[in-house]
């Protein structure tokens, strides 16, 4: 069953040293062969000889488990008046749930390991081609893939079928991005395409030490002029777009050889597999702290009953004629023996199933998400999904929500609008790019500075070409470019192909090529991208593009004021913009140019310094030559939604690396920022003092402002300022923003996004942070934020599975939120105090019986009651409740977001109402006590023959009346009824009177009665033949049930909240059970039409 043993554990490389592989692994003489892990993929947890030490060491770490555990210890070591197997069978039961389930789920891990490791791969080894299984692959080996084949390793891509030494390729099991993405192998290896020719290759590839990002590889292949690869004969440098990523599948190409450096644990797909930093929930937290104080409340009760107990006996045991034959000893060990044995008789007071249950309710409730018909997105087939169970009750107790807003709040589909071309405004109108507020004066290809702009739209990007049944398409990773390229093609120059040494465009019907010579990467330190191209004249071009604040920057000529004014411009109209400028590269200078970006890009220590160093040098000097204005709509009901969170008491912040102005304007396109707010600007503060004094000043002046007061007022940050107050002034910042209804910070990089999140979720009041956005960007903060949600966009896939919960739309937010999370949060508050409360009422009839036996550590309880009362006659209900409970319809809960600020604020898991639980505890078992213990003290008979109870009759019926009463307790806090709440908690009264039945038939024959009988078999028959014990139940259950349905009475009619009044109102509706169950998007479309 685990049969995955490997060469998982060897020693990690350092991450500063630098891989040597040869290829073939043919080592010069000398060189000792250096030790790689295998190709075996390990993602299990388990190993069959580690499997049952390591799941019960991770399960008694728990402390109600750990707690048990000690107790059956104490159980085995002395004499105690409960037998062992009465804790020690439910243990055993709660640990084998959870042993077999993660057994498993390792043993499903375990099959898709050997699938994947015993695939069969194409290996060229003593000059042929070989079939191994994957696991079998090794540094240095030389693997044929096919078309539509995953790559098993990491591999430098050697040579291609197709004839300009590319390949295509999807990464969606990597990053979830299914477009398609080029890579091209080097020159000198291009053209080595057979077995023959592969087995000639002498080289070597050093390369950087396995890292995590898979956007990123830095290395260079050495081709060698002897057998000792001693001498090269030439170096090539080797970047990601050379690098083959196990996972990825090769598209739209017949085959590709390459050669793997990273192989098993040390490819990027098994680094990326590792899991997040793990997320406590609020309520295990809370929930370990009431078991803690139980825990203490038992040992301090022990101890005081012991106590007494010891002074009891020197009072009372001369003058206890029972008790005149046997010895009294006062020694230390049989003080501990009494002390043990309270501790054994008052254990049951912790719900020893209260993990189990809360995790099998969240489990199963996790599902409901993804079959909420409300929040599936038909269009794309998405419906939302739970990849967590362990955070769902946190959704009800959010407080501040971090959006990002390209993607997030916006669609992400850009359409070209509006251009700044030498100073002068243009606009697209009817496909035409016209003079703006002149419809009939168009742009002119002849103008030297219109063509320039529109070749540089067409020519500086990322973008690839693919073709479908004689159809170009495009293929992008940013929707930015795409709508560029397609713009440009639109006005007459249009892009058609690239390859590795050129680039076409058909200019007004002519067909010019432009070799390429160099490409400097987009990154979010620099904010650019730039190319260098050699035009058809001979002409050595650099075109470069970017935000305004990064290009106009190193621009020393051009339009470069009127084109920052028009960027302002489109910026207030929301439209996303990017800069454009050039200059002409003389052959001299290029030369230069050219040596500088071979020596960064031969580097592989401080290979992204030295080229960030190259770049600074490089792109200096330019000449604007104008900007674009793309239009990026917001989605559908985002106005609503954040309406909404406003409404239910929660702000939003709104992080983004986009401009101030277009931040600003989405913000109050969708209700961020309202008309009647007062806007403050934190922006361009580089100065620490001036930065603590613009603080000060909005603090004093928020702090000013009445509460009766209506005025609102919103902050905007920018990344600088966000850099210097939190280097600063942190905690003056921190006080600032709280104040502020809202916040929105812009030119944000990714690990300040998460700076934010971290400094709001560790203020003192401990709010409940939530972070929602769709790209790679916003990876940091959502993993950062108490709950994290991904939204499926066009950038990837990244934050979803990062995330903890996603969905198809922001707007979708709201129904997760006020909805899903307001159930979850009141459904596992009760569940986790009806257990300690169910717990309470059973053991405390017990306590009491304690005062009245001469304190001595006896049972009321039979073994069978003890081991059932939490499997079998408490369960099941509360399950139930805590699955199907809806105090309130979900259509109210969605419309009348007033009702989750309330339910957030109540702070249901706080002590006010675990006290409150408490209480009723008490008073039920008080109640219980009183009469069942007055029947039995003072009685003249239950029945015709005058026979009287004996103490398993008062255990007996004592039970009887806990179960009667903790049953139907959870029936009156139960709003819906549903066939299954029926089923369980009328279903678990009707089994607890036939299995006490059954069993009162063959109870074990060391029960006896203390009076005229040995025989204890009927104890439950006998009791439900005399009229007496009807009354006595039925009393007991009234007088228990009375306070909580009179105060339920009192506060839903004169003290009542915002729930009681709109329950009075509603009327409870339940999304029908036909409903749940997993949906195709057929099944999604007939369900939708059946519900309309």
């Amino acid at each position: 069953m685990f049969g995955c043993f490997g060469s998982y554990f060897q020693g990690n490389e350092d991450p500063n040293s630098i891989r040597q592989v040869y290829i073939f692994n043919r080592y010069p003489e000398g060189v000792k062969a250096q030790s790689f892990p295998d190709n075996e993929i390990v993602t299990s947890k388990y190993t069959l000889l580690n499997f049952i030490p390591k799941n019960l060491y991770e399960q008694f770490r728990r402390i109600a488990n750990f707690y048990f555990l000690c107790v059956v210890i104490i159980m085995l070591c002395i004499e105690t008046p409960i037998g062992p197997g009465t804790t020690m069978m439910p243990l055993a039961i709660v640990v084998t749930i959870s042993l077999c389930k993660q057994g498993y789920e390792d043993y499903q891990r375990h099959k898709a390991d050997n699938e994947v490791n015993n695939r069969l791969v194409s290996v060229i080894r003593h000059g042929c081609l070989q079939q191994i299984v994957s696991r079998n692959i090794r540094v240095g080996d030389v693997v044929k893939v096919e078309c539509d084949e995953e790559f098993p390793a990491d591999m430098v891509l050697l040579s291609s079928s197709d004839e300009e030494g590319s390949c295509y390729i999807t990464t969606a099991n990597l990053d979830g991005e299914t477009n398609l993405k080029i890579l091209t192998c080097p020159e000198e290896t291009k053209s080595l395409l057979t077995v023959q020719e592969l087995y000639g290759l002498d080289a070597s590839i050093e390369c950087e030490s396995p890292n995590v990002d898979l956007y990123r590889f830095q290395g260079r292949m050495i081709f060698a002029t002897d057998k000792n690869l001693d001498n090269f004969s030439a170096m090539k440098s080797l970047n990601s777009s050379n690098l083959l990523l196990r996972g990825a599948t090769l598209k739209n190409t017949k085959f590709v050889y390459g050669a793997p450096v990273y192989t098993g644990r040390d490819t990027k797909m098994a680094l990326n597999q590792a899991q997040a930093q793990y997320k406590l929930p609020s309520i295990e937290w809370k929930m370990n702290m009431y078991i803690l104080f139980f825990c203490f409340m038992v040992v301090t009760l022990a101890t005081m009953l012991t106590i007494i107990e010891f002074f009891w006996e020197v009072d009372c045991h001369p003058r206890a004629l029972y008790r005149q034959n046997v010895t009294f000893s006062h020694n230390v060990g049989g003080f501990l023996n009494d002390f043990f044995s309270f501790i054994v008789l008052f254990n049951y007071v912790i719900p020893i199933s209260l993990y189990v249950t809360v995790e099998a309710v969240k489990f199963i409730s996790s599902y409901f998400v993804k079959w909420d018909l409300e929040m599936y997105h038909a269009p794309t087939d998405t419906p939302a999904k739970a990849n967590t169970s362990d955070l769902n009750e946190e959704l009800g107790q959010v407080e501040y929500v971090f959006s990002d807003k390209t993607g997030t709040l916006t669609e992400n589909e850009l359409v070209f609008r509006k251009c700044s071309i030498a100073g002068t405004k243009y606009a697209s109108v009817d496909d035409r790019l016209c003079l703006e507020g002149q419809r009939e004066e168009y742009a002119d290809l002849k103008d030297t500075k219109v063509k320039d702009f529109l070749l540089s739209m067409s020519l500086c990007h990322s973008v690839f070409t693919t073709e479908h049944q004689g159809i170009l398409k495009y293929e992008a990773s940013s929707p930015d470019e795409k709508a560029l390229v397609e713009a440009a093609a639109q006005y007459g120059i249009k892009f058609i192909f690239a390859s590795r040494n050129s680039r076409k465009v058909n200019v007004d019907g002519s067909l010019d090529r432009y070799e390429f010579l160099h490409i400097l990467p987009f990154d979010n330190t620099r904010k650019r991208m730039s190319i260098i191209l050699r035009s058809p004249t001979g002409k050595i071009l650099l075109l470069c593009k970017g935000a305004e604040s990064s290009v106009l920057d190193i621009c020393t000529s051009g339009c470069i004021e009127s084109t920052r004014n028009h960027v302002d411009d489109y910026a207030v109209e929301g439209l996303r913009t990017l800069v454009f400028a050039m200059r002409e590269i003389s052959e001299s200078d290029f030369e230069r140019v050219d040596k500088l970006m071979q020596d960064t890009q031969n580097a592989i220590n401080e290979r992204t310094e030295k080229e960030q160093a190259a770049f600074d040098i490089i792109e200096s000097q330019l000449c604007c030559i104008g900007a674009t204005g793309v239009e990026d709509r917001l989605q559908d009901g985002v106005y609503e939604t954040i309406s909404a969170l406003k409404e239910g008491g929660v702000k939003l912040w709104v992080l983004t690396g986009d401009k101030m102005e277009t931040a600003v304007n989405i913000s109050q396109a969708c209700n961020h920022f309202t008309s009647n707010m007062k806007l403050h600007f934190l922006t361009a503060q580089r100065d620490p003092d001036s930065c603590r004094q613009t603080l000060s000043s909005l603090l004093a002046l928020l702090e000013g402002v009445s509460v009766d007061r209506k005025q609102q007022f919103g902050v905007v940050v920018d990344g600088t300022s966000l850099g210097t107050a939190l280097a600063t002034c942190p905690e003056l910042f921190l006080k600032s923003t709280l104040l502020c209804s809202a916040v929105l910070c812009c030119r944000l990089s990714p690990l300040q996004k998460a700076e934010v999140v971290r400094m709001v979720k560790q203020c003192k009041e401990n709010p409940v942070t939530l972070a929602i956005g769709d790209g790679a960007n916003d990876v940091s903060m959502i993993l950062e934020a108490n709950v994290g949600v991904g939204i499926f966009g066009k950038e990837g896939r990244q934050a979803v599975r990062s995330s903890d919960f996603s969905i198809a739309r922001f707007r979708y937010l709201r129904n997760l939120m006020f909805v899903h999370g307001h159930y979850y949060y009141r459904r596992i508050a009760t569940v986790v105090f009806y257990f300690f409360y169910k717990n309470v009422v059973f053991v405390a009839p017990a306590i009491c019986f304690l005062f009245m036996n001469g304190y001595s550590p006896q049972t009321i309880y039979s073994e069978l009651q003890l081991i059932g009362f939490n499997l079998m006659f408490s369960a099941l209900p509360i399950i139930s409740y805590g699955l199907f409970e809806q105090h309130l319809p979900p259509t109210l809960l969605y419309e009348k977001p007033i009702l989750y600020k309330e339910s957030a604020s109540t702070n249901l898991l706080s002590i006010k109402y675990f006290v409150a639980w408490m209480v009723q505890a008490v008073w039920n078992s008080f109640v219980i006590f009183l009469f069942v213990f007055s029947l039995f003290y003072d009685s003249s008979g239950f029945n015709a023959n005058q026979r009287v109870g004996g103490l398993w009759c008062y255990g007996t019926l004592c039970y009887s009346c806990v179960i009667f009463v903790i049953n139907i307790m959870i029936a009156l806090k139960t709003r819906y009824w549903v066939w299954f709440t029926h089923f369980t908690i009328w279903g678990t009264l009707i089994s607890f009177v036939v299995i006490s039945y059954l069993y009162a038939l063959w109870a074990s024959p060391n029960i006896t009665w203390i009076h005229e009988t040995n025989d204890a078999t009927y104890v439950f028959i006998w009791l439900s033949t005399c009229a007496i014990v009807y009354l006595v139940v039925a009393i007991v259950v009234i007088l228990c049930l009375l306070p909580p349905v009179l105060i339920m009475l009192i506060q839903h009619h004169l003290y009542p909240m915002e729930v009681d009044r709109y329950r009075m109102c509603y009327p409870t509706e339940y999304t029908p059970i036909s409903h749940l169950g997993y949906r195709t998007r057929t099944n999604y479309q007939s369900l939708i039409e059946d519900s309309s």
